[in-house]
């Protein structure tokens, strides 16, 4: 069956400053970095009524490499999730500061007392999700060099293997597994690729069965 899933508009997730903003010609100065605020919420609803026009069983927020933890953003994002109505859509967040991964246990407990899918490379070396829910959503992105991304990567066969590994593991503790491949010109293909290679999966279940 076919599934809609969604990222969340940025303009929840980044700063007025970001690049994003500009070339979209966009202004709210009380929008981004998941602040609780009319100008997030307002956002919000935009997003929760196109993921109901799709009937889409997730949203992802996508936080920008430079939203670092600290008190009061850990703070402002709970109240954020806290608020938003759901309407029955499963929600995913995305870190991509160093700084969540520091106390991942305190990381694992954030995104559970928020309902909150931990969404990760699994090819990453920040691969593994740390929440305990019941889905597991992971976003390809292509292949890291230090810091950089080359998205427009084409996985292995061993990077395929490894995506199927990932997802068994998962599969093992939860209900399901999202997998969304974001690599560039090569998204399709290899999500093909990947569905030849893993067969099917069955939750509980230790190895893939084609």
């Amino acid at each position: 069956d076919f599934v809609f899933t969604l990222k969340a508009w940025a303009v929840i997730t980044h700063p007025p400053r970001s690049p994003i903003w500009r070339k979209a010609g966009i202004e709210c100065e009380d929008c981004g970095e998941l602040r609780p605020t009319e100008g997030n919420f307002r956002a919000w609803e935009a997003t929760l009524e196109i993921a109901r026009e799709l009937r889409a069983e997730f949203v992802v927020f996508q936080s920008p490499p430079s939203f670092s933890r600290d008190e009061e953003r850990v703070k402002n994002l709970s109240d954020f999730f806290s608020s938003i109505d759901r309407a029955g859509v499963r929600i995913g967040w995305e870190q991509r500061h160093e700084s969540w991964w520091e106390g991942p246990g305190e990381l694992g407990r954030l995104l559970d007392s928020l309902d909150l899918t931990h969404v990760v490379d699994p090819l990453s070396r920040r691969g593994e999700p740390l929440d305990s829910g019941p889905v597991a959503y992971f976003r390809l992105h292509g292949r890291y060099e230090g810091r950089r991304i080359v998205y427009n990567h084409q996985y292995g066969d061993d990077e395929i293997g490894g995506i199927c590994r990932a997802v068994e593991r998962e599969l093992a503790r939860r209900e399901r597994v999202y997998v969304m491949f974001n690599n560039g010109r090569f998204m399709l293909d290899d999500a093909l690729r990947f569905a030849s290679a893993c067969g099917s999966v069955e939750p509980g279940s230790s190895q893939s069965t084609k």
